[in-house]
């Protein structure tokens, strides 16, 4: 009989594919039954590591379900399910959990693998499952790893190279297979993960490529990023990302975080599966999104890049190790450092620094240093357009010897454990990550928004007057409102405006203001200061002979209040205590800043003043509106009437807070339009926090 895996010829002597069998990758596995104590079970899995799942049969010994290893080990690896279930049989958990059991379906020792993938794929596009269970004339005869027949697939497909110089069209589609399987065993080029964004950006040189990435969250904290080369590329590349993946999903369902453990499994895959023909670089990478920590190791990779903005340094994250698949064991070394919030991390693959133009001169890491650098304000997709474009036109060509792949990730916030609210009033714009409460909703709703909703990314659409529910939002730690009505706010940039809380920007006036007729600037060094900058501000803004004369002195009021502030509210100890009582004269401290910023443009007058203290918080800033609103006035030996003030007399209020390092306030004003007390204006408060933030309402 011939085998099913080899080549054949047909009468022209052109060479024909078929596809395996699924008898020739069955792993043989006794069955069990459903009278089998739990923990058994669980250490068979523990027991045998390359033991994807377990045929389940009745006493009768006909098929009941299987039980998937990833599926059984996100259960039975939690403390609280193996006190839970100890002692107890299997058929407990058809009580809760009969889904475990399940099989997306069942196939016969003689099925074609080509054919059981493609019905599989149909079935579990996102491979759920592992393994399936392999049955015969007689019963159950054991499982099939879903990963083994994708490699299957891989390596048959190698064997078709000899007749890629006939370009036949059941060649040409065997390679689309697989290219369009390797394309859908990656993750989203758009990721998404708690507390972070990022982008993939991969281009492969051949139908089939060997650059590998992937992503994943452990127990909704760590961030897992990985991203690889193999040596070479097409379909023999292709076979070794087909084995990274696939171990990578092992590593998922243990919910392994380690750099240097993901990194030494990864080897003993890749060694076992290439037997040192192929080898396979990567950095791996795990982000705590609670605290910053950066963990991160390497295996022979390029070392991947990390842009701190508010130092304004690239750093490298420098560390060796071998390739994946070097040797059959391999320890890898692991470093840590930490992120802060808005900082970005760079991965790529060797192919954007050594590739060479006419004159064999490589695009190099200067090049690419530069770009990271003086381009580290632009949002990631652009950086990413920008890159290539360089590399196009430096190369002068648009195809590339080697497969390339850029990814990038931008720390948003960090993240906090907190239950999720059952009762949300949440709406998701079309195209956007963030979260929007709309005004009338609202009103006739008023439930509570989910705790689990990062504040940074909600955000209240307001129609016309909004003041009555601002303590209601404010307990539930809302802070940015957005009046749809506002001329100004569609001056200033809808879009803009929306997208505030990406990353903390270091001059909010600038980027809101971006084309100014008129800037000043002032920096402070003494209390009293205060007087001859109102009063150079004010002769400024008279001799320009603009707008609206009532809205020039609300311009200096704003002035005076905002400096006030800056000067005596903002100075506080480690317990939030004021340093300096109101009217209070001093001399700035050496490491003290304090900025003062005044544009013009058109209509619109911008101020903003800038801190190094970085004191003020949502939550007094929501309590002293929410009190002035209420009728109850000034806190009893805090104050807090200017906070109230400012929002009232501007147009639109924007406070940025770093904690501890920054706060930046920007308030707008249109000249030309009369001022009107009784309008609710749009404020947001951005707050860059590293801390658990509250909305238990406990406010300072």
């Amino acid at each position: 009989m011939l085998s099913r895996t080899q080549n054949k010829r047909d009468l022209n002597g052109s060479v024909t594919f078929t596809a395996p069998s699924v008898m020739e990758l069955t792993q043989t596995v006794k069955p069990i039954t459903l009278d089998m104590a739990i923990l058994d079970v669980l250490g068979l899995f523990q027991e045998n590591p390359e033991l994807a799942a377990l045929p389940v049969v009745t006493d009768e010994q006909l098929f009941f379900g299987i039980i998937s290893r990833r599926n059984y080990l996100n259960l039975m690896t939690r403390a609280f399910a193996r006190e839970l279930y100890a002692r107890k049989p299997l058929a407990i958990l058809l009580e809760s959990n009969s889904d475990i059991f399940v099989a997306p379906m069942i196939v016969d020792v003689n099925d074609r693998i080509d054919k059981v993938i493609a019905n599989f794929l149909n079935k579990d596009p996102s491979i759920r499952y592992e393994a399936l269970p392999v049955i015969d004339d007689k019963g159950i005869v054991g499982v099939v790893k879903i990963a083994d027949m994708m490699l299957k697939i891989s390596q048959s497909q190698g064997n078709l190279i000899e007749t890629m110089q006939q370009l036949s069209a059941r060649l040409n589609d065997e390679v689309a297979n697989a290219a369009a399987l390797q394309q859908n065993l990656l993750r989203p080029a758009h990721i998404r993960l708690q507390g972070i964004t990022g982008l993939a950006t991969m281009l492969t040189s051949s139908e089939v490529g060997g650059d590998f990435y992937d992503y994943y969250i452990v127990a909704q904290r760590w961030a897992i990023i990985l991203v690889g080369d193999v040596s070479g590329h097409g379909i023999a590349a292709g076979t070794i990302v087909c084995a990274a993946k696939a171990a990578v999903n092992f590593l998922e369902a243990e919910q392994e975080k380690e750099p240097h453990k993901i990194l030494s499994r990864l080897s003993h895959i890749i060694f076992n599966t290439a037997h040192q023909s192929l080898l396979m670089t990567m950095f791996a990478i795990c982000l705590d999104t609670q605290t910053g920590e950066l963990r991160y190791a390497n295996a022979g990779h390029q070392f991947a890049y990390l842009y701190r903005p508010m130092l304004g340094i690239l750093d490298c994250l420098e560390i060796g190790g071998l390739p994946l698949g070097k040797n059959a064991d391999t320890e890898y070394e692991q470093a840590a450092t930490e992120m802060d919030v808005g900082d970005r991390l760079f991965l790529y693959t060797d192919s954007i620094v050594e590739e060479e133009n006419a004159a064999n001169e490589c695009f190099g890491y200067e090049r690419l240093e530069a770009l990271l650098t003086d381009h580290a304000d632009s949002d990631i997709a652009t950086l990413h357009d920008i890159i290539l474009l360089k590399l196009t036109n430096f190369l002068q060509r648009s195809t590339f010897e080697d497969d390339l792949t850029l990814f990038s990730v931008d720390y948003l916030e960090k993240t906090y454990d907190t239950a999720t609210t059952e009762n949300t009033l949440t709406a998701k714009a079309q195209d956007s990550e963030q979260t929007y409460l709309f005004d009338a909703d609202y009103r006739a709703n008023p439930v509570a928004v989910s705790s689990k909703l990062n504040r940074q990314e909600v955000v209240f659409l307001a129609n016309n007057r909004f003041a009555d529910l601002i303590p209601s939002l404010s307990q539930q730690g809302i802070r940015r409102i957005l009046p749809q009505d506002r001329p100004i706010n569609h001056q200033l940039g809808w879009d803009i405006l929306l997208s505030q809380h990406e990353k903390p920007w270091p001059d909010d006036l600038a980027m809101l203001l971006r084309h100014p007729e008129q800037r000043r600037e002032f920096d402070f060094t003494h209390s009293d200061d205060k007087a001859f900058i109102i009063a150079e501000v004010d002769a400024w803004l008279q001799e320009m002979a603009t707008g609206d004369p009532d809205r020039l002195d609300a311009a200096v009021f704003l002035l005076d209040e905002l400096i006030e502030n800056g000067l005596c509210a903002a100075p506080r100890d480690g317990k939030g205590r004021a340093l300096y009582t109101k009217g209070t004269s001093r001399e700035l401290a050496e490491d003290e800043k304090l900025r003062l910023d005044v544009s013009l443009q058109g209509n619109l007058l911008g101020i903003s003043l800038t801190d190094s203290w970085g004191t003020l918080t949502p939550q007094v800033f929501l309590n002293r509106l929410t009190r002035h609103i209420e009728g109850l006035g000034l806190d009893a030996g805090i104050g807090g009437g200017g906070l109230y003030l400012i929002w009232r007399m501007s147009d639109y209020l924007q406070m940025r807070v770093l904690p501890n390092r920054q706060t930046q306030v920007c308030v707008f004003l249109d000249l030309y339009n009369p001022f009107d007390p009784e309008a609710d204006k749009g404020f947001q408060f951005l707050y860059h926090t590293e801390l658990f933030e509250a909305i238990n309402h406990e406010y300072i």
